[in-house]
């Protein structure tokens, strides 16, 4: 009996050890399938030797560009250009003293003519003038009053003195400034004894060119040194070519200009100052189809440079 429980026993081992056996390999195959499946990837597995390069792309053959269009051919020789068309002289012309008087400067700005309008300051007429001129377009400046030479000349309201200060030449412009809304530019009236003085007119365009305003140098005396200062400066500036009625006689007038047109013919522009005398409107109303064929008549502020 107990023989035939330790066979028993001895053949259920055996069992059990290829069960474990079994089990075992079946764990280590599936151990390698999984390192098979992995890791390796098969299939997929990169060669050894170089990859072959891959072909690059053409690029697409660029579009053939149309031919050009030949020129048409010249049948005959181009007309000369007519003289509305070809370049003319620029000629600038300005009316000083304007806004005290009433129907003379009225007169004027109704002219059809880009004439352009210096303003004195606090004048009883500013106001309605410098408006119809804004009106027509053209060019506004502040004629601004300054000391000269000769003592029985009176400049007026809101002038500028030698014997003034930095600070008094700079506050009494201020005003005149404000006096004449939408100005561009700045003139003088009178001035021969304060356009001399290089402290005077340091204050004087400092302010300007603080304001944005151009000078154009009157030149009331030939040693002034207004336009030169405003280029040092580097200011826009312009000076005064011709007087057109130290005479007060219109033939006279319309030979200056006649000189004023010349000199533009010459030298490519030219800037002339007049004032509103009954003979510089006649001379004007007479030569208005001239200045109107003959040159191009501009508003100052385009030759201000």
């Amino acid at each position: 009996m107990a023989r035939k429980k330790a066979a028993r026993k001895k053949k259920k081992g055996k069992k059990s050890l290829l069960l474990w056996f079994f089990l075992l390999l079946l764990l280590l195959c599936s151990i390698a399938a999984t390192v098979y499946l992995v890791f390796l990837r098969p299939g997929t597995i990169k060669p050894l030797s170089p990859p072959i390069a891959s072909v690059p792309k053409k690029k697409p053959a660029p579009i053939p560009a149309k031919p050009a269009v030949p020129p048409p051919l010249i049948t005959s020789l181009p007309s000369q250009k007519s003289p509305a068309t070809a370049q003319l002289p620029l000629i600038s012309i300005i009316i000083d003293d304007m806004g005290f008087q009433d129907k003379i400067c009225a007169d004027l700005i109704a002219l059809d003519l880009n004439l352009s309008f210096a303003f004195l300051p606090f004048g009883p007429h500013t106001a309605a003038q410098l408006a119809e001129a804004r009106r027509k377009d053209r060019d506004i400046l502040l004629h601004l009053p300054m000391e000269p030479q000769d003592s029985k000349w009176t400049p007026g309201p809101g002038a500028l003195l030698t014997a003034m200060d930095s600070w008094k030449i700079q506050s009494t412009l201020a005003r005149d400034i404000a006096a004449v809304p939408h100005a561009i530019g700045v003139n003088n009236h009178m001035g021969s004894s304060f356009t001399e003085n290089r402290i005077a007119m340091q204050a004087c365009l400092a302010l300007l060119k603080n304001n944005n305003l151009f000078f154009l140098d009157s030149l009331t005396s030939a040693n002034s040194v207004g336009f030169s200062m405003a280029r040092e400066m580097g200011m826009r500036s312009a000076q005064r070519d011709i007087f057109i009625d130290n005479s007060q006689d219109a033939q006279q007038i319309m030979k200056q200009l006649d000189a004023l047109i010349s000199l533009a013919r010459k030298r490519g522009s030219a800037i002339g100052i007049g004032h509103p005398h009954p003979a510089t409107l006649a001379a004007l109303r007479k030569y208005q189809s001239k200045l109107q064929g003959e040159i191009q008549l501009v508003g100052v502020s385009r030759l201000a440079k």
